[in-house]
């Protein structure tokens, strides 16, 4: 076999080493991130109701909306270019700035629509509390993204272990003496503080604000196929709790939330941890199909089947998993405990296809895929969880992820098997 010429076969071994590092670390990491974040969940639902749960969603919803809405593409273009990252770094952080006010004043803004479609007066007061996060965290310091493209994963995992943390910490401190949802709004903005500071303590390059133009350039180029995708697949991932909000009210939306995250957010997020340590491996390889090929097979075995033998206890032991995390009184979660489960099964194997498509540039088809998915997806978690409740809004992810995944299988032939 031969390789291109600009990579030699040291490189080739040391990619290959680098891979192994970054998927061992990052897995790592998401193992401690998701049992950290479990231990949250199962102390604060002993301290707060399915509807303060529900409330904090609609919070986080709003958040979201507009992050996606406004994706730069900065991360991105740092980690696919050859420069290093000074040429970028102060006017990604100029850009990171502007961002975050802009999605703080469309935040408050959405707030008042959201408060009169859930017919919560409330509601807007705490979404423009909430806006202080993303304006506070538009001032991180963006050589962070230095240890992703460096490949140092060990110093990447600890930097984001360090985040879940300190917010673990701040939402059941704070949990513990507000017994309210609040509680969870003034962690995150406690948390984005806490990476502002670390981000300016242990990172040598510190930005500046300059803007220069034709760097500019160079990000917002990816910024139209990232902004639609964050946006899709934002949707793909919050339009449940959207609606769920309208037809089910906050109560059943607080259950919801909590049986997502133990049944389906933990296996998301292993696998979005392979995305994350493989994506600048395949990005370095991704001229090299049979290597590409090779890599993407080996990550997939390993992830799916950690996958696996974490939903088994979800579909075997429900009612045993629910009391141990979240107490009796939340016993109504382990009826659809199981189908959640396989609903995030199937959302790591289409993450897994993802990364491949991502570092080609083949972003049709994972625009197409979050697309055709969401588009099923609204209509049947409506009328299913009128009809049958969270059971059948957990059915209407399964059924939309199903019907989805084919055009991933394809995008991943493409990309694997079909000589350009």
């Amino acid at each position: 076999m031969s390789f291109p010429k600009e990579i030699g076969i040291m490189e080739v071994v040391g990619y290959t080493k680098n891979a192994i590092s970054g998927f061992s670390w990052q897995t790592i990491l998401k193992v401690l991130q998701s049992a950290l974040v479990v231990l949250k969940i199962s102390i604060l639902a002993r301290l707060l109701s399915p509807t303060d749960f529900g409330t904090f969603s609609l919070i986080t919803i709003a958040l979201g909306i507009v992050e996606a809405f406004t994706q730069t593409g900065v991360n991105f273009t740092i980690l696919q270019s050859k420069r290093s990252i000074t040429y970028f770094v102060d006017t990604a952080w100029v850009i990171a700035i502007i961002r975050g006010f802009i999605i703080g004043i469309f935040m408050v803004l959405l707030g008042l629509g959201m408060g009169v479609f859930y017919t919560m007066p409330d509601l807007p007061f705490y979404i423009a509390i909430a806006a202080l996060v993303p304006i506070i965290k538009g001032f991180i310091n963006p050589s962070i993204i230095s240890l992703h493209k460096n490949l140092e994963f060990f110093k990447d995992s600890g930097y984001r272990l360090s985040l879940t943390v300190v917010d673990v910490i701040l939402a059941i401190l704070l949990g513990l003496w507000m017994r309210s949802f609040f509680a969870l709004v003034l962690a995150m903005i406690g948390a984005a503080v806490f990476e502002v500071l670390i981000s300016f303590i242990f990172f040598e390059i510190k930005p500046k604000f300059k803007y220069f133009a034709s760097r500019a350039k160079a990000i917002y180029g990816n910024a139209k196929w990232l902004s639609l995708s964050a946006l899709l697949s934002y949707a793909h991932e919050n339009a449940d709790n959207l609606v769920l909000g309208k037809t089910l009210g906050t109560y059943n939306l607080g259950l919801y939330h909590n049986g997502y995250s133990i049944g389906h957010k933990v296996n998301f997020d292993i696998t979005k941890s392979a995305y994350h340590g493989t994506l600048p491996i395949f990005t370095k390889i991704v001229d090299d199909q049979a290597r590409l090929r090779r890599a993407f097979l080996r990550s997939s075995l390993v992830t799916l089947g950690i996958a696996t033998l974490g939903t088994l206890p979800l579909i075997i032991f429900p009612h045993l998993v629910v009391s141990i995390l979240l107490g009796a009184e939340w016993s109504e979660v382990a009826s659809y405990l199981p189908l959640l489960g396989i609903a995030g099964l199937l959302q790591a194997v289409t993450m897994q296809g993802t990364s491949v498509l991502m570092a080609a540039k083949r972003f049709t088809y994972v625009n197409l895929q979050l697309g055709v998915a969401v588009i099923i997806m609204i209509p049947l978690i409506y009328f299913w969880s009128i009809e049958n409740g969270i059971a059948g809004a957990a059915a209407a992810l399964i059924t939309s992820r199903i019907i989805s995944l084919p055009i991933i299988v394809y995008g991943l032939y493409q990309s694997l098997f079909k000589k350009s």
